[in-house]
């Protein structure tokens, strides 16, 4: 008899495979295999979660601990359990899977979750995790499963509002929640941010709140200048909603992870961020700062690693302009205090004026955190913290560690006096060579799908040419078909015959396009004779030139074409 040990073995045989794939980097594409390092992350995994995008859904649901009478089954349960949690602890080391299992988990089980640490292979280091999570109490197992239906790609919406369905709750800020939405059912995945007037974090008095306010109209400001850029966030539309009281905004879903998880994922399996790597996400930051800055005039004044978002392949997207600001065209510097402390220019710290040049501040900031894993400038101690910034008084990167120019670039970005300091396109011409080399590989890439676009869309001609002249030849074999039944008819009423087969026959001119299309002799050749057999069959009598009068003779071999035929 089939029992649920037997069923528990069988998922486990899915489950272990699972865990043992090969390793490779998260940037990489999805047909990697391999990874010259083997604590890389997970993309071969990935590659079976992506096939549904539910892989962490159904290996989740697979962690419950489940009621048995037989000490067997038991067994059994607690294995898949085990190999469940390692195939789950894999998919964590991905960076943009952590947020599900943070909302996943209760405290108390994802500390022992993270604990087993990295790729730990050994299946009886997850018997930790099995053991917290079956000691839970059934409300904190019922809020877990609750918590893992969030995480199902294909559930149902969960709500509606102004008419797209909400899918997932991803965050909730200062002002509000963010949520992934649908338009329609065929539509892509959006992010509809919420905001409410009525959140304490808006403000308490009518003056806090018009002042927040007035920071939320700055972003959507911002929305109307139609930004278009590869590396800036879009932004779609914003609407009110009178029963709620609250403001969306709809702009792009980022898959992806932001810059400070990688951060954390790296610090945690102690790896650094490679130089190349580096480039490729600073000058793409680059890149978007100039945009703008020098054609729209923007001011960021929150860039931080929690907004750059880093998708596949470390496509870079900046999101969150709820601080930012357009420069007037009468004054180049603004005065208002905003920002994250950490990023902040010395400038902003002492509430002086500042300009544009405060985001090249905070890229320095970046910077020196991809090649160090740690800010700058760090303190408990809000006011030593201040006096660091001010004096730009920051561990410098040691040389060897990395090139002299990204040490070199951290140094200009981070000069405390604003005069000295680049602006985005003075930073941009001091990596002119690392841009350029940028700017090349972009261009062969380019090339390289140009052809590969050309190569399909000539194979696409090519089918489509041969599938037309294919239905045209089938229908104009079908009217000649007709018209050979017409002529024999036509025959046996008049009590005469003439040769079927002639020289002005129809079908000899569908047999010669078949030509043109096939390169093959003997496929015309078939074609042929499956027509002839088709209407003089082997053994049959067949009409010839005559002038007799045997009407019986032609009927019969009328009805014989014809039975034939309709077969």
């Amino acid at each position: 008899m089939y029992s649920i040990c037997s069923f528990y073995a069988e998922v486990e045989l899915f489950i272990v495979p699972f865990s043992n794939r090969e390793f490779s980097t998260d940037k990489s594409s999805s047909t990697a295999n391999r990874s010259a390092n083997p604590a890389g992350r997970l993309m071969s995994v990935s590659s079976l979660v992506e096939e549904s995008n539910n892989g962490i859904y159904s290996i989740g649901m697979l962690i419950f601990p489940t009621k048995t009478a037989k000490s067997q089954d038991a067994k059994a349960v607690y294995n898949l359990q085990k190999n469940a949690f390692r195939a789950l602890r894999f998919l964590f080391s991905m960076e943009r899977n952590r947020r599900l299992f943070k909302r996943l988990f209760s405290p108390d089980l994802f500390a022992v979750f993270i604990d087993v640490g990295h790729y730990t292979m050994d299946i009886e280091a997850y018997s930790s995790v099995v053991d917290k999570l079956n000691s839970l109490p059934p409300t904190e197992l019922s809020q877990m499963k609750i918590s893992l239906q969030d995480t199902n790609q294909n559930r149902e919406p969960s709500q509606s509002i102004s008419g797209y369905s909400v899918y997932e709750h991803l965050g909730t800020g200062a002002f509000g929640s963010v949520y992934k939405v649908k338009k329609n059912a065929q539509g892509k995945f959006l992010a509809l941010k919420e905001i409410s007037f009525n959140n304490p974090a808006v403000g308490r008095t009518a003056k806090e709140k018009e002042k927040s306010i007035a920071g939320i109209i700055s972003e959507i400001t911002i929305v109307k200048e139609d930004l278009r850029h590869p590396n800036v966030v879009r932004y779609f539309r914003t609407f009110t909603d009178d029963k709620s009281e609250n403001l969306y905004i709809v702009m792009d879903l980022i898959e992806g992870a932001p810059l400070h998880e990688h951060f954390n994922s790296l610090r945690e399996k102690k790896l650094k961020f490679p130089e190349d790597r580096i480039w490729n996400i600073f000058v793409q930051i680059v890149l978007a700062l100039r945009y703008l800055h020098k054609e729209k005039g923007i001011v960021h004044r929150d860039l931080t690693p929690n907004n750059i978002m880093l998708g596949e392949n470390d496509r870079v997207t900046i999101t969150d302009f709820g601080l930012a600001r357009q420069k007037q065209p009468d004054c180049s510097k603004m005065t208002s205090v905003v920002g994250t402390i950490l990023y902040s220019c010395p400038e902003l710290v002492q509430n002086l004026p500042y300009s544009d040049k405060a985001d090249v501040w905070a890229i320095g900031c970046i910077l020196y955190q991809m090649c160090k894993l740690e800010p700058p400038f760090f303190s408990s101690n809000m006011l030593s913290l201040a006096t660091k910034i001010v004096a730009a008084d920051y561990v410098p990167v040691e040389k060897g560690e990395y090139s002299d120019l990204v040490i070199y670039t951290i140094q200009r970005c981070l000069t405390s006096e604003p005069k000295e300091r680049p602006d985005i396109v003075q930073v941009a011409s001091l990596i002119s060579d690392v841009m350029m080399n940028y700017i090349d590989n972009l261009r062969s890439s380019q090339i390289s799908l140009e052809k590969k676009l050309d190569r399909e869309r000539k194979r696409t001609q090519k089918h489509y040419h041969e599938a037309t002249v294919n239905m045209q030849n089938y229908h104009r074999l079908f009217l000649a078909s007709q018209e050979r039944y017409d002529r024999l008819a036509n025959l046996s009423e008049s009590g005469g015959a003439a040769s079927i087969k002639s020289d002005s026959d129809p079908c000899n001119d569908v047999f010669d396009s078949a030509d043109e299309l096939s390169s093959s002799a003997s496929h015309s050749e078939s074609l042929r004779a499956a027509y002839t057999n088709l209407l003089h069959p082997p053994g049959g009598r067949e009409i010839e030139k005559s002038t007799g009068t045997d009407s019986s003779g032609i009927e019969e071999d009328r009805q014989k074409h014809l039975r034939q035929s309709r077969e």
